[in-house]
């Protein structure tokens, strides 16, 4: 078994190195166009995030009460979630056939950098940034469409699903006609039925045709193990993002009890998906905090409601960054120590015989 599966990879290995091989140089418009994309991304991440930043509210700071070990929590938490996003990506890409991905510095930087891009307004920016950028590590370009298609779809229906589940049958959301309640428990049976293989790859498949304009190749296509895979490792992501909004809200209003949690997770997976959907907003802006503020009001004082929405939406631009910093710090030290131990072992290699060399280099690439 695992002999078919090397000899699969080695397969696979020789078929990237022919395609290569194969490639004509790339014309000259490619080429610019390749240099302009990052810097046109930078350009568009920076206007739109100070642009974004301009619109909060920060008078609305002043009176809050600050409880740090709440705060240090929903940090560890938050970071936490975007590593785990992190882990979610290699793992639908090896179960999509990408067996050569391991999640290591760059992946990560990669995922942290294009996930900046979410302050750009659209879906698109997010998923293709990590299209471009992961490309140039050697990944398959269908492959990492796919897995951004796959990746997309499950946190917005995983998210859905979550919250919906906590909150259709809560008491405190008596607020709600039953007419409206109804239509929340029919968006809980849509997202049951779009988790089914066959359901789900025709969305995925009708998202690429329309994106890439070609049919998707049943290669590529989600089965039972990687949507199920991907599911669990959402519901557990969800699970903490939701633990942040409630160690947030405690931050500024302590008097927050524990058996309120299940309804905080509830509005913030909530929250979370709807912002997804609306491609219009940047981070979802105005559309998460409204679904907070909302909700959350009807366990808190609106007062104390705006406040938390408003600090969570600064924390969460807080964490995108310390996520990005620690990616591109840990991505510089390990790309330093790989360039130290390569010279390291050509002095070795150099103040060697040249029969004592030999064993040590098959040593070293066994």
């Amino acid at each position: 078994m695992g002999d078919a599966r090397d000899f699969r990879e080695v397969e696979d290995v020789a078929e990237q190195a022919e395609e290569t091989a194969a490639k004509k140089p790339a014309p000259r418009w490619r080429r610019i166009a390749m240099r302009a994309i990052p810097i046109l991304f930078y350009a568009l991440l920076a206007v739109f995030l100070v642009d974004y930043l301009r619109s909060i509210d920060f008078s609305k700071l002043r009176d809050a009460r600050f409880e740090p070990w709440y705060f240090i929590i929903a940090t560890v938490l938050g970071l936490l979630f975007r590593y785990w996003g992190a882990f979610i990506w290699t793992v639908l890409l090896r179960s999509l056939g990408a067996r050569q991905v391991r999640m290591n510095a760059t992946l990560v930087y990669v995922y942290a950098k294009s996930w900046m891009g979410r302050y750009i307004p659209g879906t698109a920016p997010w998923i293709l940034g990590k299209i471009f950028f992961a490309s140039k590590q050697g990944i398959s370009r269908n492959k990492l469409a796919v897995s951004s298609l796959l990746e997309g779809a499950l946190q917005v229906i995983v998210q859905l699903l979550f919250a919906l589940v906590l909150l259709l049958f809560d008491h405190r959301l008596a607020i709600f006609t039953p007419q409206l309640k109804w239509l929340l428990a029919a968006a809980a049976f849509v997202c049951v039925v779009l988790l089914v293989p066959p359901v789900f790859n025709a969305v995925v498949s009708l998202a690429y045709r329309v994106l890439r304009r070609r049919r998707l190749d049943r290669e590529h296509l989600a089965d039972a193990r990687t949507v199920g895979t991907g599911f669990g490792l959402y519901a557990i992501g969800s699970f903490a993002s939701g633990l942040s909004l409630f160690f947030i809200s405690k931050t500024v209003y302590p008097e927050l009890p524990y058996h309120q949690l299940s309804f905080v997770m509830g509005v913030s997976t909530l929250a979370a998906a709807v912002s997804m959907i609306a491609v219009f907003a940047p981070s979802g802006l105005g559309v998460r905090e409204g679904i907070q503020l909302a909700l959350l009001s009807v366990i808190m004082p609106t007062e104390i409601a705006l406040t938390i929405t408003v600090i969570m939406r600064l924390w969460s631009v807080a964490c995108d960054f310390a996520f990005f910093g620690f990616a591109w710090v840990h991505r510089a030290v390990a790309g330093r120590t790989t360039r130290v131990e390569e010279a390291v072992t050509s002095e070795i290699d150099l103040a060697l015989p040249a029969d004592a060399s030999a064993p040590h280099r098959e040593e070293r690439g066994r």
